[in-house]
């Protein structure tokens, strides 16, 4: 197991009594994770506690697509580096570097966590609002690494509202990207259903062009997505 792996399930271990210990999560569709190899999970993301929801509740390592601000937080910034994270920018187009990233954990054959959704459902607390159209980068990635794709969603079935407090730490950071002034409160979990869904390979549209195969991959992540919420 490489040090990467060994950290983050150290990690998960100890932290998983302190983090979300309230919250009852219950997996299905936890079959259509695969033992061993690459694929991408695409997941919806309406709190910031999406990531730990799901890192508790499957088993395999998953190497997570992280807002880049969290990289210039103390402490932080030094576990997402020996867990293996990568961060990305969270407005305008990911950095050569991200990119890069993301397939060489990929080619590891690892699990890459991506929320295509980004992150304004988190800070506007819409939750009337549908499953937002996804952005295409899980889409080149998967292409790119020859890769499925497992939709995923998060499934809120109690929770509540609470005052959004920052770190002094982070502050600075977010306000580069969003009024504060406008974030009120941000959603906690109290119980949640993770669904797995199928994986979705792009052999069946491998004759067409690239544009083509990462349209199709963006709609049928999206349906799927839709599907798992009936």
């Amino acid at each position: 197991m490489d040090i990467q792996i060994a950290v983050y399930h150290g990690l998960r271990c100890v932290l998983r009594p302190f983090l979300l210990r309230k919250v009852a999560i219950a997996t299905h569709g936890i079959n259509h994770i695969p033992q061993h190899g690459a694929a991408i999970i695409v997941c919806n993301h309406r709190s910031d506690t999406d990531g730990l929801l799901i890192t508790f509740a499957l088993p395999r390592y998953i190497a997570w697509m992280v807002a880049d601000y969290m990289t210039n937080v103390p402490v932080t910034s030094q576990l997402l580096s020996l867990t293996g994270m990568v961060p990305i920018k969270t407005e305008g187009h990911p950095t050569p570097s991200s990119i890069k990233k993301a397939l060489c954990r990929l080619r590891q054959g690892k699990l890459l966590g991506i929320f295509p959704e980004g992150e304004d459902y988190i800070f506007t607390n819409d939750f009337e609002a549908p499953l937002a159209q996804l952005q295409s980068g899980f889409a080149h990635l998967a292409y790119v690494a020859k890769v499925p794709v497992i939709p995923a969603m998060i499934i809120s079935k109690a929770e509540k509202l609470e005052p959004m407090t920052i770190p002094p730490a982070v502050r600075p950071h977010l306000e580069q990207h969003y009024d504060l002034a406008n974030i009120q409160s941000i959603v906690r979990y109290r119980a949640a259903d993770v669904r797995i869904g199928k994986a979705i390979s792009l052999e069946p549209v491998a004759r067409l062009d690239k544009h083509e195969q990462m349209g199709w991959l963006q709609m049928q992540t999206r349906q799927a997505m839709l599907d798992l919420q009936n």
